[in-house]
């Protein structure tokens, strides 16, 4: 028997032994949101870094701004954790129609995505995604059951131009995988407040399809999310910077 081929497939068993474990434990541990993912706006729990904050406006082509969409994002070198928050009402004369708030934390290293956890309310439903590397495949725990991706998979969460490289993307709410190419850049401005921004715009198309513009920095300053019910668009409004254990924040509004 070859060895190389008994040690993987002891890997595989174990890989899988782990999950049905982690399952349990996950259900348990993500009940208690506040433990599992902290709001993006936390201060104090990074050490040395600081953490950049970028909110965005939350726009429907019928309803107008219905919230928010905020990035916190800590950079220590070694490893990148980034915090999603999202808070969106739809109202209907004054009947709420729509309410969604999903919070997630994705955790890279060396480039690499190693952990993901997220929980989604939305309409009165609670859904829960997780995800870990496991090798070349990144597992994600989804209420459909597990789904594997490769390596490279990346959240649908366009903090970094880094997405641009993606050909797997992870649906943060849904837990979903969706194939994607992106096309190439072009020159755009953008009007951002009261100033008018060079950026690269690039469109993502396949299984899911969006627009990003990014800045000189990297940063998106504008992106859109196109499915059947519309465009929505989600304009950068401020940038915060969290100072290391302090309490309040530096604003930087945009425009």
């Amino acid at each position: 028997m070859n060895p190389e081929h008994s040690i993987k497939k002891l890997e595989r068993g174990c890989g899988r032994l782990r999950r049905r474990g982690y399952a349990a434990l996950r259900a348990l541990s993500l009940a208690a949101v506040g433990c599992a993912i902290l709001p993006v706006t936390t201060a104090g729990v990074h050490g040395d870094v600081p953490e950049k904050v970028y909110t965005y406006s939350v726009n429907h082509p019928t309803h107008g701004n219905i919230g928010t969409y905020r990035n916190g994002i800590v950079d220590s070198g070694a490893q990148v954790v980034v915090r999603n928050e999202i808070r969106v009402q739809v109202k209907v004369l004054v009947v709420v129609a729509h309410e969604e708030a999903s919070d997630s934390r994705e955790m890279w290293r060396s480039g690499r995505l190693v952990s993901f956890s997220g929980v989604t309310q939305e309409n009165g439903r609670k859904t829960v995604v997780t995800g870990e590397a496991e090798g070349p495949k990144f597992v994600v725990e989804t209420p459909q059951g597990p789904k594997e991706a490769p390596a490279s998979v990346y959240p649908s969460n366009p903090w970094s131009r880094a997405i641009l490289k993606a050909k797997v993307l992870l649906g943060t709410k849904s837990g979903n995988l969706y194939r994607v190419h992106t096309g190439a850049g072009e020159p755009r401005s953008v009007v951002v407040g009261e100033k008018t921004i060079a950026t690269e715009y690039f469109k993502v198309e396949g299984d899911a399809q969006y627009e990003l513009w990014f800045d000189e920095r990297g940063v998106a300053v504008k992106f859109t999310e196109i499915d059947k019910n519309g465009v929505i668009t989600f304009n950068l409004v401020e940038e915060t910077v969290q100072p290391a254990n302090a309490s309040a924040a530096t604003s930087t509004p945009r425009g």
